[in-house]
């Protein structure tokens, strides 16, 4: 009698569980409330047009609003320009200490050479990375606003259908 009872519980609890999966609406962060007294069979139909509909109507796939979002990437041409320019500053500085402490200034114009190609490129990749950096976070916005777009094709579908959308 316990096994038929605990098997009874179990069923109830998948039945209910069920019942109250995610809607598609849900997966967007929206509720809908049936304002018509349709069934749950009616707003799962009405929810999957009004998705299809959305998609359509706006170009933009909830499931994935990154995709036709464009990431431009930075700019990496003239790796050899920042080091090479980084290369004669430090080499003209370096030459002119040389020369003003009366030592020979090839040498130190070799160790600024050295140094100035090192912070150049140094100073490059630090403009790379922030490149990069706002070209993720524009995109990310991008994304976002799709997303809103999408929710407001979607809202504007069900409640035509006497849904109450939030």
């Amino acid at each position: 009698m316990k096994c038929f009872a605990m098997a009874i519980f179990l069923a109830s609890g998948l039945f209910f569980s069920s019942a109250h999966a995610q809607t598609m609406a849900g997966s967007v962060g929206l509720f809908v409330y049936p304002s018509g007294g349709q069934t749950m069979a009616q707003q799962a139909d009405d929810e999957a047009e009004c998705f299809e509909w959305g998609e359509n109507a706006t170009g933009v796939d909830p499931r994935n609003p990154m995709a036709g979002v464009r990431v431009d990437a930075p700019q990496t041409g003239g790796e050899g320009n920042a080091a090479a320019a980084g290369a004669v500053r430090g080499a003209a500085r370096a030459g002119l200490i040389g020369n003003l402490a009366d030592e020979d200034a090839s040498d130190w114009a070799a160790a600024g050479a050295l140094i100035g190609s090192i912070r150049g490129a140094a100073r490059r990749d630090a403009q790379n990375q922030q490149s990069r950096q706002r070209a993720n976070s524009e995109a990310q916005a991008q994304a976002e606003q799709n997303m809103e777009t999408f929710k407001r094709a979607f809202t504007a579908c069900m409640e035509g259908r006497s849904y109450t959308v939030k």
